[in-house]
């Protein structure tokens, strides 16, 4: 005698507990799944993998905590805001969101490599996302976060990369050629240094002087 299958196309009711694997006279047993790992059990009955991750970009400031938030603005655009101490960066698309991308000209073989973008507009402690660089220089440089050193003048800065060694730029693709200055940065806010966590309250057991840990 050959065992009986048949397709079950509704998981509505999500995964059984343990004690209703075999109670099959209740209802929720037709529209169940005994066990569900890395799936969705989507509002009209059905099943479907669960989308997996990957990494967009470390948080600005890796010596102090950060937590992610979602962040739905419409039904069409939605967010995830990254907040640590005294910043916040949203991030979307699977990336985060940034000014305009600049056209790159050229960069420097240095210690502290020279970036030339025409009225780039950054002071020391942004940080840009390199892409679009051209040849064997940007297997080295593009997708990655560089945090400005200085800024030389209105078209020169420098990145925090020694591309000392490294082949020579001989071109970038994408971006912008700005003709007038960008609006200056605002005025950085004061931000209080951590509070740190208070000491938890002391509690005694009742009727003794033993201190409950």
């Amino acid at each position: 005698m050959s065992n009986f299958r048949a397709a079950q196309p509704n998981f509505s009711k999500g995964e059984l507990g343990p004690h209703l694997h075999g109670r099959f006279d209740v209802d929720a047993y037709q529209s169940a799944v005994k066990r569900g790992r890395n799936v969705i059990v989507l509002k009209y009955g059905g099943m479907t993998k669960r989308p997996g991750t990957h990494l967009v970009a470390e948080v600005l400031d890796s010596s102090a905590p950060a937590r992610l938030f979602p962040f739905q603005f419409s039904l069409e655009q939605t967010y995830a805001l990254e907040f640590g101490q005294g910043y916040m960066s949203p991030c979307a698309l699977g990336g985060r969101l940034i000014e305009d991308e600049l056209a790159i000209t050229a960069i420097s073989n240095a210690a502290t490599a020279q970036v030339t973008a025409a009225l780039h507009g950054y002071s020391a402690g942004n940080r840009i996302i390199m892409k679009g660089v051209a040849g064997a220089l940007g297997v080295y440089l593009n997708n990655r976060t560089f945090t400005v050193v200085a800024s030389v003048d209105d078209n020169n800065f420098t990145i925090d990369v020694n591309t000392i060694g490294l082949p020579a730029f001989t071109g970038a693709t994408g971006g912008i050629t700005r003709t007038i200055a960008p609006t200056p940065d605002p005025v950085d806010p004061v931000v209080p240094d951590p509070v740190p966590d208070p000491d938890p309250p002391i509690v005694w057991r009742p009727g003794s002087n033993v201190q409950i840990p």
